[in-house]
């Protein structure tokens, strides 16, 4: 399989210009951040108002876990329930610019329903590869949008390879969310908003579950870009949580290694990170190290515990793969990497809903 398109720096507008200028308030979703965003000027706003998503606090879970300054940002309400909304309305927006009718995709869940509604919205043709043992509510989701589903057996990678595959056809692009660099692109508006929005009180860590990685190397670009560019955004320690069952980054991470560390997936409530092979593993790792985070691995039992605990106690209803991004803040606390005082965002990727009866 072909490396993915490398990541360029965008140069954003002078922080001289003050924070407006990073933004076009008469666009829609992520376009709002037009100014900043590194895309052909002439590429269409095709959004369903995805981003600008609210960041709340969690006095009671946080209290319970010894972290009375946790934020959670919740990516959840984007449009189709996940975060992957702000690269998947990149992504189609270049290529129906670029003439594109028709896409293939590969996922989990997530971002296969994200492509999938964007596709639409686009009046784009969708093909979804997803793994057989995807969740019914996500394949559902997909099929809703009228894509058409292609459930394959075998791993997360042999899905991937069937969807490259099938991109070989004419008139067909890839709309890869681990390899178009425009899904980067969408995914640092999650950095900018954070950024804009915290910058009296900025946090120290940011949390997230990691698959593909594409949400943590957005919120790397945008603190790279805004440092850059002269704006008072300093760089947080970003950390990634992975599944205990499919952890390439982390035990690359332990081990000092610049790539992800070859691992024999195992059956995980958090699909959306069982990725054994991340196309932009050796990014992360980078973009991890240079900010001054980690790599942990959490169990099913306290992703399942953790999700739980979250509805009773905030009235959040978070996927298995987000629950497992707050478990590792609890960790990384428990362990000394998080100060009791230290203001930590953690970011709410996907919808329980999309996880019902798992």
């Amino acid at each position: 399989m072909d490396a993915p398109t490398p990541l360029k720096p965008t140069r954003l507008p002078n922080a001289r210009r003050g924070w407006a200028a990073l933004r076009d308030r008469a666009q829609p979703g992520v376009w709002r951040h037009r100014p900043a965003l590194g895309l052909p000027a002439d590429t269409p706003a095709i959004s369903l108002g995805e981003g600008h998503t609210p960041i709340v606090r969690l006095p009671r879970w946080g209290s319970a876990h010894g972290l009375p300054r946790v934020l959670a940002k919740l990516e959840y309400v984007s449009p189709t329930g996940s975060f992957k909304d702000r690269g998947a309305a990149a992504v189609i927006a270049v290529l129906a610019g670029a003439g594109v009718t028709s896409i293939v995709e590969d996922s989990s869940g997530n971002a296969g329903a994200a492509m999938a509604a964007y596709a639409a919205r686009a009046g784009l043709r969708a093909r979804i590869f997803v793994p057989q043992s995807a969740p019914a509510a996500k394949l559902a989701q997909i099929a809703g949008y009228g894509a058409e589903v292609v459930a394959v057996a075998g791993s997360r990678e042999d899905v991937a390879t069937a969807a490259e595959h099938a991109a070989h056809a004419p008139d067909v692009a890839y709309a890869s969310h681990a390899r178009h660099p425009a899904f980067v692109e969408g995914t640092k508006t999650f950095g900018l908003e954070i950024a804009a929005s915290l910058a009296d009180d900025p946090p120290l860590h940011i949390v997230l579950p990691v698959g593909n990685g594409g949400l943590l190397l957005g919120a790397f670009k945008a603190y790279g870009e805004l440092a850059a560019a002269g704006y008072p955004a300093p760089l947080p320690r970003l950390h990634a949580a992975q599944a205990s069952a499919c952890a390439p980054l982390a035990a690359a991470f332990s081990a000092g290694a610049d790539a992800p560390m070859a691992v024999q997936a195992q059956p995980t409530v958090a699909g959306g990170v069982a990725v054994g092979r991340p196309a932009r593993g050796a990014e992360v790792l980078a973009a991890v190290r240079a900010s001054g985070g980690s790599i942990v691995d959490i169990d099913d039992d306290t992703a399942r515990h953790t999700r739980a605990e979250l509805s009773r106690l905030e009235g959040l209803d978070v996927e298995y793969t987000s629950a497992v991004g707050f478990a590792a803040a609890a960790h990384l606390h428990q362990s000394g990497v998080i100060g009791p005082e230290d203001r930590v965002l953690i970011a709410a990727t996907g919808s329980g809903l999309k996880d019902a009866g798992v």
